[in-house]
């Protein structure tokens, strides 16, 4: 039977990743910041070329321009920052065991109460990169697994196992992504 089974303890390089990549990829949010960035640059530019507004209004204008393009990096990445804290202190360094099948996916926590048992129809996409997989569950939760923390089975396997119990999406693909060229 082909089954994975990954032990690691939490690694807040890798959680980094996850969130940052969900940050620039799956998430809306950074792109209504910039979108907001860009409409104030032109309000205050309007604003200053106009010959009815006072110094009063212009400094108004670039303010607001200053401090929604310097809170977009507090926001963004601050907010990960914290989630990962929050993280790293209620998992400190216990072990977490995954286990993939065909079937189910179980994770346990050690220090934790209970365990997760999910199907691969849960997962809605998955991101290998050279030394990790990010699984999404939905846009802003899911797994990291670390290639190197794979104790039983391999890369492969678990990358067969998710291209064939994955469901696919709306256009009929399985929604699987090798994020780096392989080196044949």
């Amino acid at each position: 039977m082909n089954k994975v089974v990954v032990k690691s303890r939490y690694n807040k390089k890798y959680h980094y990743k996850f969130y940052s990549f969900h940050l620039l990829r799956k998430s809306s949010s950074i792109y209504l910041f910039l979108i907001a960035g860009v409409l104030s640059i032109y309000l205050a530019i309007s604003n200053t070329v106009s010959p009815e507004s006072t110094p009063a209004s212009k400094a108004i204008s670039w303010g607001l321009v200053m401090f929604i393009l310097f809170s977009i990096p507090f926001f963004s990445y601050g907010r990960i920052k914290g989630i990962i804290k929050r993280n790293e202190k209620e998992r400190q360094d216990s072990v977490e065991i995954m286990e993939f099948t065909k079937y189910k996916i179980t994770r346990f926590i050690e220090n934790v109460e209970g365990k997760a048992v999910l199907g691969w129809e849960h997962f809605e996409s998955i991101y290998e990169f050279e030394d990790y997989f990010l699984m999404y569950i939905d846009s802003d939760r899911g797994l990291v697994v670390v290639k190197e923390d794979i104790v039983e089975g391999s890369p492969e396997v678990f990358e067969k196992l998710a291209r064939d119990n994955m469901r696919p999406n709306k256009k009929g693909k399985i929604n699987y992504k090798k994020m780096y060229k392989e080196n044949k």
